[in-house]
């Protein structure tokens, strides 16, 4: 980490510093120096900004997982995929093709639930925010 860090403003060092959320390029040790200096930053302060926002946009997504039972790739077609609401795992069509005699979720042992006892846990999922549960 680098020692010299200081305010935009004033100069002033130390630990308690803000970062400017916008552009996470200056540091401010409070709101009146960020106001002060805020004409003199505004102009670099969206520059910044737009490449930060540009960057998160266009970044490559995360590669695919893994299927939990098998571990071979898991399949582009999302059709291909299981998605057990029960615990919020997927599995590959042939690793569920496998399993599906039994009674229950292969990851948490969960008794397999019916439509609608699927459809209550899969929305609590999409309630609760969970990425898996959105298709």
């Amino acid at each position: 980490m680098d020692d010299n860090i200081s305010c935009a403003a004033c100069g002033k060092g130390g630990d308690g510093l803000k970062t400017c959320t916008a552009c996470k390029m200056v540091k401010y040790c409070s709101v009146t120096c960020q106001k002060e200096h805020r004409p003199n930053h505004k102009k670099e302060c969206k520059r910044r900004a737009a490449e930060l926002f540009d960057e998160a946009l266009f970044k490559q997504p995360p590669p695919k997982e893994d299927c939990p039972i098998c571990f071979l790739p898991m399949p582009v077609n999302s059709q291909t995929v299981y998605y057990h609401a029960c615990c919020g795992k997927s599995a590959c069509d042939g690793c569920t093709y496998a399993w599906y005699p039994n009674d229950n979720c292969p990851f948490c042992r969960e008794p397999l639930s019916t439509g609608d006892e699927e459809m209550e846990r899969l929305n609590a999922r999409v309630n609760a925010n969970d990425a898996g549960a959105f298709r």
